[in-house]
C-alpha cells in the first residue's frame, strides 16, 4: 500500500512540477490541482465552423484571378471528389461486413448449432 502511496505522491509532485512551468510560461496562472477534461463541441458549434471554413474558402476562391482560380477549382473539386469517393467505399465496406456477418451467422445455425431434438 505504501508503494501506490509513493507513486501518487510522485505523479502529483510531477503534475505539479509541469503545470508550474506551464503557469510560468503562459500568462494565465492555472490552478495545479486542476485535471484536463475533455471538451466537448456541440453539434451546432461544428455546423457554425464547418460554413465558416467553407465562406472562408469561398472567399478565397473568389479573390483568385485567370488561371489561378480555375487551377483552385479543380483542385477543390479533385478534392472534393476523392473524399466522397472514400466515403461512398467506407458504407460499401460496411455493408458488405455486414452481409457476410449475416450469411456466416445463417451458416452457424443451419450446420454448427446443435439441433434440439424432441
Amino acid at each position: 500500500m505504501s508503494q501506490t502511496d509513493n507513486i501518487e505522491e510522485r505523479f502529483r509532485e510531477l503534475e505539479r512540477e509541469v503545470m508550474g512551468k506551464q503557469a510560468s510560461s503562459s500568462s494565465q496562472p492555472q490552478d495545479p490541482n486542476k485535471r484536463a477534461e475533455p471538451e466537448f463541441v456541440a453539434i451546432g458549434q461544428g455546423v457554425d465552423t464547418a460554413k465558416t471554413g467553407l465562406s472562408s474558402l469561398i472567399a478565397w476562391v473568389n479573390s483568385l484571378t485567370g488561371a489561378t482560380k480555375v487551377a483552385a477549382i479543380v483542385v477543390l473539386g479533385l478534392v472534393g471528389f476523392t473524399i466522397l469517393n472514400f466515403v461512398f467505399k467506407l458504407v460499401t465496406a460496411a455493408i458488405s461486413i455486414g452481409i457476410m456477418a449475416l450469411v456466416g451467422f445463417i451458416l452457424y445455425k443451419v450446420f454448427f448449432e446443435p439441433s434440439s431434438t424432441k
